[in-house]
């Protein structure tokens, strides 16, 4: 027996994703969960995306337009810097007027904050112009459909603000969250700046 869970685990671990989803269907259960916790199987094998399919998979979720895609939360935990620096330059390449998904980055690195280029791009985040309407965000809109509420258009500012609010919950004198809340007290946007004044109320006391 051990030695054909041995062999099973190499094999598995040599031939990756499609070995691995062939076990699962014809390899006993038990068997199937002693290698997994037995093992460092490949990423691929595991069924955890490799770093290259993260960017691909964001493509997709960015294409899709759906906020509520479980792989937003269960699929981007402990993005490498390689990582991040690339999802910040897609940030910064798509149209101003793409809030949703320009929201959905900021969201994505506001789990993974660790250095001093993760707060950074939060304060940018946070402090950036006025989006005046959907269809043209160096303009007011005209109808309905391209103007966009409050919210809306304020949309990845109000989410650094809320990876802002994340950390100040556990660490209130976060003096990277709190210079975050900071750059968005001075926003022209109404909603990021009423937001920004609820944190320094809730927060800044604890910080003196």
């Amino acid at each position: 027996m051990i030695k054909r869970f041995l062999w099973i685990a190499g094999a598995l671990a040599g031939l990756g994703a499609g070995a691995w989803q062939w076990a699962r269907k014809t390899v006993r259960p038990s068997v199937v969960h002693s290698i997994e916790t037995s093992f460092v199987l490949p990423a691929s094998a595991r069924g955890t995306p490799s770093r290259p399919a993260k960017a691909k998979m964001l493509d997709e979720i960015l294409l899709s337009r759906n906020d509520n895609d479980p792989r937003l939360d269960r699929e981007f935990n402990g993005l490498v810097r390689a990582e991040k620096d690339q999802f910040r330059r897609k940030y910064k390449a798509l149209a101003p007027e793409k809030r949703n998904e320009r929201g959905t980055i900021v969201y994505l690195l506001g789990k993974n904050v660790k250095d001093d280029a993760d707060w950074r791009f939060l304060r940018e985040v946070a402090a950036e112009p006025p989006c005046l309407s959907l269809a043209d965000c160096s303009k007011e809109g005209s109808g309905p459909s391209g103007m966009g509420d409050d919210v809306t258009l304020a949309y990845p500012s109000l989410v650094a603000l809320k990876a802002a609010q994340r950390r100040l919950e556990k660490t209130p004198d976060s003096k990277e969250a709190l210079a975050v809340v900071a750059a968005g007290r001075e926003s022209k946007m109404r909603a990021v700046s009423r937001l920004s004044a609820q944190l320094e109320s809730r927060f800044k006391p604890a910080s003196r």
